[in-house]
């Protein structure tokens, strides 16, 4: 925790001992508070027109000027759906009901203390409108795509993904952990035909 002070009375913050066991969160001196740090959680959203996903240009730091999938941090009282349907709105302009959203990706980025869900949807259209969070936003074939100026090429083997589902039109449900040290994906569950 920044600061290592209470954010309720101000006082200093100890490491939280049960049964003789250093916890991973905070005791205030004082009040006798828990403060906990946890991971963030992102939630984001593969937008496919044909074969092209929608990617949007960052217009603020981190990574300004580089190109993303749509997402952003879950706000509190969101569903994971709303969060990343309201994040395509604001990035993209573009308007989504939650409940159009289908679930396609959960995972862990241990370097930067995230958790990620990952949602997709079709759009019939490539209307955009960029937000103040966006310079621009484009749809991109795989050939298209500006890997270069990806802002987080850590989770290219995601988009990777996504592009491949989209190729073959099969949709399978993924899980991934990204530690500094390596990146593994697995297929949680297949897609049944309907």
């Amino acid at each position: 925790m920044s600061g290592r002070f209470c954010p309720e009375c101000g006082a200093v913050l100890e490491p939280h001992v049960v049964a003789g066991e250093v916890r991973g969160h905070w005791r205030c001196t004082v009040c006798g508070r828990l403060h906990y740090d946890h991971p963030m959680i992102v939630v984001t959203c593969f937008v496919a027109c044909g074969k092209r996903l929608l990617w949007v240009r960052r217009a603020l730091p981190p990574k300004a000027g580089a190109w993303a999938v749509p997402g952003g941090f879950l706000e509190l009282g969101e569903t994971l759906a709303e969060g990343a349907a309201r994040e395509l709105h604001e990035e993209a302009g573009v308007l989504v009901p939650a409940s159009r959203l289908d679930f396609y990706m959960v995972g862990t980025i241990t370097f930067i203390n995230q958790v990620y869900m990952a949602f997709r949807t079709t759009v019939e259209s490539e209307f955009t409108l960029p937000g103040v969070e966006s310079l621009e936003c484009a749809f991109f074939s795989r050939e298209e795509c500006p890997w270069d100026q990806v802002a987080y090429p850590e989770v290219n083997e995601a988009i990777v993904q996504a592009y491949d589902d989209l190729d073959s039109g099969v949709f399978d449900i993924w899980h991934t952990e990204m530690t500094e040290s390596r990146y593994q994906r697995q297929r949680v569950r297949q897609h049944l035909p309907s």
